[in-house]
């Protein structure tokens, strides 16, 4: 029995070659690098490296959507530019598509990128919504000096 399950999206362009758009295991989420695809057209988008940018994020968060999460639990990405140049466009990007605090990242320059791409993303990401849940309720739970407890119905 796998412990782990293929992210699927009929939004993203799907991966090429033997590898996954990402996997799931677990509360563990693992995308992998998102190329600027258009996902009408399943082709690298025309356009500067600001254009190609904001697709690999909303090629990322379209995949998270499809579990029902955000941006916001994303841990770690690894970014991998073909010119270091473009080094403060991609934080002016990021920077509109993650809050903080800021999800750890590693940034690379490459020599080249898969469908002459100018950047791919990847992502690390944790679904701690079932941990959000139960400290919610141990906010909602009042205990006294001799340790009855009850539920606050207000929080």
């Amino acid at each position: 029995m796998a412990l782990q399950e293929e992210i699927k999206s009929g939004r993203c362009a799907a991966a090429r070659g033997p590898v996954s758009l990402g996997i799931k295991a677990g509360d563990f989420i693992y995308l992998s690098s998102q190329l600027p695809f258009d996902p009408k057209t399943k082709k690298i988008i025309d356009g500067d490296f600001r254009a190609q940018a904001e697709r690999c994020l909303k090629n990322m968060e379209i995949l998270l959507h499809e579990l029902g999460l955000s941006s916001d639990y994303v841990l770690k990405t690894t970014v991998c530019l073909t010119d270091m140049d473009n080094y403060d466009v991609l934080n002016e990007v990021y920077a509109k598509h993650f809050h903080k605090p800021y999800p750890a990242r590693t940034v690379m320059g490459v020599t080249a990128l898969p469908f002459h791409a100018q950047l791919s993303i990847d992502a690390y990401a944790v679904d701690t919504r079932a941990l959000e849940v139960i400290i919610a309720s141990e906010e909602s739970v009042l205990c006294d000096e001799e340790g009855c407890c009850s539920f606050d119905e207000n929080k």
